[in-house]
């Protein structure tokens, strides 16, 4: 369970410079993990940022944007199978810098039908910045859409990242775990219920992870489509347990078109679950899943 609530503000013309729009936030979260036969807290988390950056349009398609950001993150409630680390709980001050570069050649933002968009993000907290945690996090992310005809289009994404502690941080804090599972990642699984786990089964995410989803996309008219798709991937506790041995499901999705995406429904199905998992589950959602 997650509940969010932001602020933004963007000046277009920071520094008299109308190529480089500076942008402001502040959010305020509250994130849950929730065991759902028992519904008993696993862990939960509040977490109030301030963010600052800056985002430049090299060319038309490439992109480059720099974020500072500064979090006071709770962690409280949390069982102790979750915990690997000493900032799993109380109060933590994150401060990080986050460059990144998108190359972006797709048709549409919201549903796209030709084009991919590719892009490379680091995370980087050090004391240095006043953070009282050190770490590294780099993701990398493709996405390609193919229209094979009209109303059909085959899309495809991969994903993957890597993080790793520095000083004296071993084990990154859980906030800044990767997380699998859910209606954007692997349908079929509950919300960041995929990957290692520890006491009572409670998810405790991990330092790499490798994500797949492929979509046929057909509309059906009056602004309905419907979607097969197949997803598979996994999380690890530290890159050196890397084995790819992904998790997949399939399934079949319904989707009505909006202005700022399609609205979706899609029900995943496990494909080599585990003795005592479900067998799938339904996820509601809007815009797209990658």
């Amino acid at each position: 369970m997650e509940r969010k609530y932001f602020l933004s503000f963007k000046e277009p013309w920071f520094f008299n410079k109308p190529q480089l729009p500076l942008k402001l936030s502040l959010t305020n979260e509250n994130k849950r993990s929730i065991n759902i036969d028992t519904r008993e807290t696993k862990y939960e988390i509040d977490r109030t940022s301030l963010l600052a950056g800056v985002d430049r349009e090299l060319t038309e398609q490439l992109r480059a944007t720099l974020n500072y950001e500064y979090s006071i993150v709770n962690t409280h409630n949390v069982k102790p199978g979750v915990i690997l680390s000493k900032d799993d709980t109380g109060t933590l001050g994150i401060s990080s810098i986050s460059p990144a570069l998108f190359y972006d050649t797709r048709d549409n933002p919201f549903d796209p039908s030709s084009g991919s968009l590719k892009g490379i993000v680091l995370k980087l907290a050090s004391k240095t910045l006043l953070s009282e945690t050190e770490f590294i996090k780099a993701t990398l992310q493709g996405a390609w859409f193919l229209k094979i005809k009209r109303g059909l289009v085959f899309a495809c994404s991969l994903r993957g990242g890597g993080a790793y502690g520095m000083g004296e941080t071993s084990d990154l804090p859980l906030i800044e775990r990767f997380f699998l599972g859910g209606r954007t990642t692997v349908r079929g699984y509950n919300q960041d219920t995929l990957g290692p786990k520890g006491a009572d089964d409670a998810p405790t995410g991990g330092n790499a992870f490798a994500l797949g989803n492929a979509e046929l996309r057909a509309s059906i008219g009056k602004g309905l489509g419907i979607v097969a798709f197949v997803d598979g991937g996994n999380v690890w506790i530290d890159t050196n347990d890397i084995n790819f041995e992904l998790k997949y499901t399939a399934g079949l999705g319904l989707r009505y078109n909006t202005p700022v995406g399609p609205f979706r429904l899609d029900y995943g199905q496990k494909l080599n679950k585990e003795e005592g998992e479900s067998s799938g589950e339904l996820h509601f959602s809007l815009g797209h899943a990658f």
